[in-house]
């Protein structure tokens, strides 16, 4: 499969006009989009950006139901939203245990699995250092606005 997957913080640049990244995530998803395998959206990325996007400080903070709609127009019907079954879930958390991983990590490596669970190609991500630390397989990391996967 040629698809990218998409992390929260690319998604929440691409939406967000203000952000100091917007021009190069905005580039990532709209080509991720239109690849022939399209986008992955992980499902915990989607729960995370409206998060983010209904919590940020003001004034950059949008109402629930603008970041609603910025998702949904974005991304439904143009991107696979995938999850992770039980059996799979628990063998990422098994994997963050046996090698001592805590914190934040966890939900990148969710983010991850989910990725790789779908097959992508990539995982397009503003966070290179917080993925870098998990086993990703063949799947690269590609960060908006460098050149090239990993």
């Amino acid at each position: 499969m040629n698809a990218v997957a998409l992390d929260t913080s690319v998604v929440v640049a691409a939406l967000l006009g203000a952000h100091e990244h917007h021009e190069a995530a905005r580039r990532t998803v709209d080509d991720a989009l239109a690849r022939p395998g399209g986008a992955i959206l992980p499902a915990p990325v989607l729960f995370e950006a409206y998060a983010v996007l209904t919590r940020l400080p003001p004034p950059w903070r949008l109402r629930v139901d603008v970041a609603e709609g910025l998702l949904r127009d974005t991304f439904d019907g143009h991107a696979i939203v995938v999850s992770l079954p039980d059996d799979a879930v628990w063998s990422v958390v098994r994997n963050l245990a046996q090698r001592g991983l805590v914190g934040g990590i966890a939900h990148d490596a969710h983010v991850a699995a989910c990725a790789q669970a779908a097959g992508a190609r990539a995982l397009a991500t503003l966070n290179r250092r917080d993925f870098a630390r998990l086993d990703l397989g063949a799947m690269d990391l590609v960060v908006p606005g460098t050149n090239g996967p990993r």
